[in-house]
């Protein structure tokens, strides 16, 4: 399986984190699966995780998070994510999230975000065999 774990799974599957979100991480990278990744996404990771409450709550420290970085681009498939139609996304933010699935040719878009749950993302996703899952949803799916 190729999956493509959003910004808001990957913020909570740090190496300190317990629950879904890491658990997801873990099947994701273990085995015969891929994880797809783009610098968009990780820059973005980077930013969150260095939002002042999260750090507070999550304990990472600098060097935490510069080795989570470093490890999940060394067990990715590093891709450029591909453009998509002006009209598919309610949000253009999240245009590198489906746009990073799309070029990695995933079949799981892992994510918390209510927009791509949206009806038109999930038409435009079920066209191109991508499932959109909560992490709960993954771990459920793919007896996690």
């Amino acid at each position: 399986m190729r999956a493509v774990l959003d910004t808001n799974v990957l913020a909570r599957a740090h190496q300190k984190a317990q629950g879904p979100a890491r658990r997801v991480l873990l099947h994701v990278i273990s085995g015969s699966n891929v994880l797809v990744i783009s610098a968009d996404i990780l820059g973005e990771l980077e930013r969150v995780l260095r939002y002042p409450r999260l750090l507070t709550r999550s304990g990472l420290t600098s060097d935490d998070i510069a080795e989570y970085l470093e490890n999940l681009a060394a067990v990715s498939c590093l891709v450029r994510p591909e453009s998509l139609p002006a009209d598919v996304l309610r949000d253009p933010t999240d245009e590198p999230i489906l746009g990073t699935a799309l070029a990695g040719e995933a079949g799981v878009l892992c994510t918390r975000d209510a927009d791509l749950f949206e009806e038109k993302v999930q038409r435009f996703c079920r066209a191109r065999d991508i499932q959109v899952l909560t992490d709960l949803e993954f771990i459920n799916k793919f007896n996690v």
